[in-house]
């Protein structure tokens, strides 16, 4: 079965990510204990958002299962763009990004590596 929550709520904040996700920050009134432990119980669940200025009716909700983010983007490509952010926002930017990254790969291979038993 469903879990489904709604509550009146108000969009107080819109942000960007470094991976060009969004944050979307809401505020509610004041819950009820059972509102807060469904509320508290989705937390960290993948799940539809819907929002709308009037309460939303069951047609309203989509019928099939909530997957992960399309276009979600493999764990190298997500490590690259918080790399490159941290380049960005670092370092004095003496090396090109790819010559900064690809030095950077090598150094943490390496220190995988040296804790790697040696008949791996």
């Amino acid at each position: 079965m469903k879990q489904l929550f709604q509550t009146s709520s108000q969009i107080e904040s819109i942000s960007t990510r470094a991976d060009n996700t969004l944050k979307i920050v809401c505020g509610t009134q004041e819950l009820t204990p059972e509102q807060a432990t469904i509320l508290f119980g989705l937390k960290g669940k993948q799940g539809w958002l819907l929002f709308s200025e009037n309460s939303i009716e069951i047609k309203d909700i989509p019928n099939e299962e909530a997957t992960e983010f399309k276009g979600d983007k493999t764990g190298s490509q997500r490590l690259r763009n918080v790399l490159y952010v941290y380049w960005e926002t670092n370092t004095d930017k003496k090396k090109t990004f790819k010559t900064w990254y690809d030095e950077w790969i090598e150094k943490k291979i390496k220190e995988v590596k040296d804790y790697l038993p040696e008949k791996v």
